[in-house]
């Protein structure tokens, strides 16, 4: 299977800094701009985060493709199981990371999308793959 028919959870930072278009992390604006091409699916965890961290304008440019594209990004307002988040948070995971990586296993998502170096060092035999906005754009057929 590739990417482009993989679940994948674009992780907060990556919106944040795409929708920003970060000079430092152009990788993730472009990531943005293949929304078309995935299947994404965005759990309440990163929900609450975007609404914290973007301003209105941030907002409205984070919906816009949602609702473009609502075959290919799935909201997801459930809670997940405060279990799942316990055994991540008992395996090293900070509280944000285990609540994304529960919902990750509970909605099937086979890839996470992050930034975030920490995510990718704190767990080892993660049910999903994780990948850098480079990695997922190589996947899709593009050099970086």
């Amino acid at each position: 299977m590739t990417i482009g028919h993989e679940w994948v959870v674009l992780d907060t930072n990556v919106w944040i800094f795409g929708l920003r278009k970060q000079s430092d992390q152009p990788a993730c604006a472009h990531v943005l701009q293949r929304v078309p091409q995935l299947h994404v699916k965005v759990p309440r965890q990163v929900l609450l985060e975007l609404q914290t961290n973007l301003n209105g304008e941030e907002m409205r440019d984070f919906f816009r493709p949602i609702r473009r594209y609502p075959e290919r990004i799935e909201l997801h307002w459930d809670r997940v199981d405060l279990s799942r988040i316990r055994i991540y948070q008992q395996l090293g995971c900070k509280l944000g990371d285990a609540t994304i990586a529960a919902h990750l296993e509970t909605l099937a998502v086979e890839a996470l999308m992050s930034e975030n170096r920490d995510f990718l060092d704190e767990i080892p035999g993660l049910p999903f793959r994780v990948l850098r906005a480079e990695d997922l754009l190589r996947e899709l057929g593009e050099g970086t």
